[in-house]
């Protein structure tokens, strides 16, 4: 995957009710970290809403490099639900995140398309009560150095957009940082060379931040 490949994440959960011909849409969009917590949310607002005739969802989680993607029409006409609200998702560029849209029928036939138009419409107004931010690949950096350098490697580090997550301190001072995944080979170089060669650096893991 493009380590510059960016995602939003939902910082804060978002709802949203029409009404559409008689029938009312009730969407909910929120964060989930895994399948299971999206499948606890879709359970949960079944439970809430079990006198509606449907509960739609959709969901997308990033897990290491893949994305998981999953949707339910639940007993609408198939692709008029499910589908259209992951992709009101995916155009916002969404992970680790699930739709639900609840219908109450208003005895009126929408038609396929209606259900489409009324589903989109349902998520991305849940969308937009929502709060988002973004998230990108990054990698971790340990790194061991000597006290005299520590000033020096913090301002290399801020100017650089690498954030200290750890530090001990002993005989030298141990760091851990978290920045551009593109930028952590060169930044390792330059801290060998900054130092002359004293402080010893190791890559570690990839994450989303």
């Amino acid at each position: 995957m493009d380590s510059n490949t960016a995602y939003n994440i939902i910082r804060k959960d978002g709802n949203f009710e029409i009404v559409v011909t008689k029938s009312k849409f009730i969407g909910f969009l929120g964060s989930a970290s895994s399948v299971e917590q999206a499948e606890e949310i879709v359970t949960r607002i079944r439970k809430k809403y079990n006198d509606a005739r449907h509960n739609c969802y959709a969901y997308i989680i990033l897990d290491g490099d893949s994305l998981i993607k999953r949707s339910s029409d639940d007993g609408e006409p198939s692709g008029t639900a499910g589908k259209p609200m992951l992709a009101v998702m995916e155009g916002a560029g969404l992970v680790n995140a699930v739709c639900v849209v609840t219908r109450y029928f208003g005895g009126v036939l929408l038609g396929t398309g209606g259900l489409v138009r009324a589903y989109t419409d349902a998520a991305a107004k849940a969308l937009d009560d929502c709060d988002i931010s973004s998230i990108k690949r990054g990698r971790y950096i340990k790194l061991t150095a000597d006290y005299p350098d520590e000033s020096t490697l913090r301002r290399l580090f801020e100017n650089e957009g690498f954030e200290i997550t750890d530090s001990s301190y002993s005989d030298r001072v141990l760091l851990t940082v978290l920045g551009p995944e593109e930028k952590a080979e060169d930044l390792v170089k330059r801290v060998i060379d900054m130092t002359g060669g004293k402080a010893a650096c190791e890559l570690l893991e990839s994450v989303y931040y």
